[in-house]
């Protein structure tokens, strides 16, 4: 059975609730190294020649050219970077755990939609003696899909542990406010 501290919380409740919202502050680092992959390993890929090869990384088609950087891209990483950060700063609260939630979701939700609708190329022309040639190539998920969808659990998983760290950090407070409610309303039977 557990002891009870001097604020009436048990030392079980508050380790379980600091344990918690350690695991929410580290697991968006993970999310980090997973983007971090991603920008060398390709989420989509059409395995085509060279020349023809469509790939997408973390940071919008490959092979990267800074001057044509994809903004969609650049945001999703400012926001990953930015999540990992402040969960550091703010501690894992309920508000940071609700937004980390909301991000796994919404990363996995683009995922999805990148596969529903994939970038493909298209060409045709004409061979020196006029025959048409032509062909397309479609990107499929590669081996960085695996890394996006580990990042996006990451965060959603982050978010969970978090909100249940500050279940744990306020319940000697909802225990506290149960016992006074009782003490002016009386006892029910």
């Amino acid at each position: 059975m557990d002891t009870a501290d001097k604020n009436g919380s048990t030392r079980w409740t508050s380790a379980r609730g600091r344990s918690l919202n350690l695991v929410a502050r580290v697991l968006p680092i993970g999310a980090v190294a997973c983007w971090v992959i991603t920008i060398f390993v390709p989420v989509l890929d059409s395995g085509g020649t060279e020349s023809m090869r469509v790939r997408v990384t973390s940071l919008g088609f490959s092979p990267i050219d800074m001057n044509d950087l994809d903004p969609g891209y650049l945001t999703i990483w400012i926001i990953i970077v930015t999540g990992a950060f402040t969960a550091w700063l703010l501690s894992a609260s309920k508000w940071w755990s609700i937004a980390a939630i909301v991000l796994g979701t919404v990363l996995g939700l683009r995922l999805l939609q990148m596969v529903a609708d994939p970038p493909f190329l298209m060409w045709d022309g004409q061979t020196a003696n006029g025959m048409p040639t032509g062909g397309m190539e479609v990107a499929y998920p590669a081996a960085g899909f695996g890394f996006w969808v580990l990042g996006s659990a990451l965060y959603l998983a982050a978010g969970i542990c978090g909100l249940v760290a500050a279940a744990q950090k306020n319940r000697h407070r909802r225990e506290r406010i149960k016992r006074c409610m009782a003490k002016r309303h009386g006892h029910s039977a």
